[in-house]
């Protein structure tokens, strides 16, 4: 009987032993709670093929919620991004064709198989972590941002914050013994069966996509939606949507609507502003203005839009336009007043916009110049850093 205990007493030893021994050398993957994976915004041609659905691939729509097992494919031009967790503690973002399916919801285990992807990560619990597996390399971490490109039969890693651990992939797909890092600023590459390349200085064009994108989420951890901040001097959005002017009656050479970026009239020191410069001042009806895509946002529980906005006090600016918001069914109109040649902050509650009581799948918000009410029919105006928000500490307009 002594025998017998003594035998069972070893044996529990030797299991708590080898578990610990195995939490050292290959730590189990573990992720926070509030594990939710759902979509935030996509542009393009986006699908998604659920584990639970024989019907294969559907397209994909903002708000949809990841599950395990499913998979998403991206086309070309075409991205989407993706929330995790709580306060938007995990963010993903799949580039242009690639192939991304969900194996594990917790813990958090990605498996992509072609294309790009980036995360963003604050630090998570104790024995948690986020973890990413491609052909030739599996990578993770508590706490980071970086970026995977499966190309062929390599992997490219770029570390933008912190550092990342990575194990090679063998030739049976099974993840090697040795553990790299992957340190913060650098890129390293892994082919299978093969070491680690040595560490290289991450590319500009990489580091521009991570610092363009983590703005994004730096907003959502903020409660906000950014939309145009016009920094990147492209006629994209934030959000991956088209913008620009526009002119109802282009026929009429009296009316029309301009817009180019300013490097002069901006918020913040670096980056740039939008010049709206426009004439309303015709004969016949004349309307024109500016408009950027939502993407088909949800503003669910967003409670304000707010913009920066100021006139040209040399060209002149009318003190009032229109802003419009528009759904798939609704638009909603509300009227700004008080514009000045000083930048301000404009704060226009959602509750206020006639015509709008859905929130979700979100197409246009558009700035209007009319003739019916532009106090000055000639002139320029600024518009920078457009978003929505949960809250805002100034009081609303």
């Amino acid at each position: 009987m002594y025998k017998k205990s003594l035998i069972i007493v070893i044996s529990i030893a030797c299991i708590a032993a080898l578990i610990f021994i195995s939490d050292i050398f290959f730590p189990k993957e573990y992720a926070a709670l509030d594990q939710t994976n759902r979509v935030f915004v996509l542009k393009g041609d986006v699908k998604i093929k659920r584990a639970k659905d024989f019907s294969g691939w559907q397209k994909m729509e903002v708000s949809t919620v990841l599950e395990k097992g499913d998979m998403v494919e991206t086309a070309e031009s075409s991205t989407v991004d993706i929330v995790m967790g709580r306060d938007t503690d995990k963010a993903i973002k799949v580039d242009e064709k690639s192939r991304l399916e969900i194996q594990e919801i917790n813990p958090a285990y990605l498996n992509l198989s072609k294309g790009k992807i980036l995360v963003a990560m604050k630090k998570l619990e104790p024995r948690s972590s986020f973890t990413i597996k491609t052909p030739t390399a599996v990578c993770g971490a508590r706490g980071t941002a970086w970026s995977e490109l499966v190309a062929y039969d390599k992997t490219k890693i770029c570390v933008f914050e912190n550092s990342i651990f990575a194990r090679g992939v063998n030739e049976n797909g099974k993840a090697g013994f040795r553990k790299y890092t992957v340190d913060e600023g650098t890129q390293r590459t892994l082919l299978k069966g093969r070491p680690i390349s040595e560490p290289q200085k991450i590319s500009d064009s990489d580091m521009e996509e991570w610092k363009y994108w983590s703005k994004t989420v730096e907003y959502l951890r903020a409660g906000k939606i950014l939309i145009d901040d016009f920094n990147r001097k492209d006629n994209f959005n934030n959000l991956g949507g088209p913008f620009g002017s526009w002119v109802v009656f282009y026929s009429d050479a009296n009316q029309y609507c301009r817009d180019e970026f300013s490097a002069f009239e901006r918020i913040g020191e670096t980056g740039y502003g939008l010049k709206l410069a426009y004439d309303v001042d015709s004969p016949f009806s004349a309307y024109n203005g500016f408009f950027t895509n939502l993407m088909g946002i949800d503003l669910t529980g967003y409670r304000y839009l707010v913009l920066y906005i100021k006139g040209d006090k040399r060209e002149g600016f009318t003190t009032r336009i229109n802003v419009e918001l528009k759904n798939k069914f609704q638009m909603g109109k509300l009227e700004v007043n008080g514009i000045t040649d000083k930048w301000q902050k404009i704060i226009l509650p959602l509750e206020n916009f006639t015509g709008l009581t859905d929130l979700r799948n979100m197409k246009e918000l558009v700035i209007v110049f009319s003739d019916l009410n532009a106090t000055k029919k000639e002139g320029v105006v600024y518009i920078d850093d457009i978003y929505f928000s949960r809250n805002e500490e100034q009081a609303a307009l």
